[in-house]
């Protein structure tokens, strides 16, 4: 989780949806607090598809949650931490807030993109399709090649052989 608190000047943070991979990234807050379920990482993370040749995006999504902390007060006297602590708040901040607290998600952003069709077709015919355009020119010119190296040694070799035939012959004068 990213603190916006710095930046927002109040107890905001950033996460992956449903608090996804926090605890893997060292987070206090474990997903499995708010779900039982597993949930697939490409459904819950932030991820860029990138076209190795050109660095085209060609997918992408950004997930967001953003979170509140809310801490024990008088209008929340029954919050129990998420981290099953509660220690005696103080006036001071520290990494485990002022006391009793949780995160609670406000709202999440999904954003989604993929490249469309015309893009994608114009993509392959412009920077895909060039090894395999690459790849039948050569074929072709090789072929074209010997058969053009043939069609000159036929009349050549023929040429060649009547004259050695020519020249065997005994002529008297």
């Amino acid at each position: 989780m990213l603190s916006l608190e710095e930046i927002a000047g109040s107890p905001c943070f950033v996460s992956l949806p449903h608090f996804y991979g926090n605890e893997e990234w060292g987070g206090l807050e474990a997903r499995q607090v708010y779900f039982d379920s597993k949930y697939d990482r490409r459904l819950h993370s932030y991820y860029i598809d990138i076209e190795p040749i050109t660095g085209l995006a060609v997918r992408e999504a950004r997930r967001f949650q953003f979170n509140f902390r809310v801490e024990r007060n008088m209008q929340f006297p029954q919050i129990i931490s998420s981290q099953e602590r509660c220690e005696v708040p103080t006036a001071k901040f520290n990494e485990n807030g002022y006391g009793c607290f949780m995160f609670f998600p406000v709202w999440w952003v999904s954003e989604e993109r993929h490249i469309d069709r015309c893009a994608a077709l114009r993509l392959k015919g412009k920077v895909l399709e060039i090894p395999e355009r690459l790849y039948h020119t050569v074929l072709y010119g090789t072929i074209l090649a010997v058969a053009l190296v043939t069609v000159g040694i036929v009349p050549w070799y023929c040429t060649h052989r009547r004259e050695i035939l020519f020249r065997q012959r005994i002529y008297i004068d």
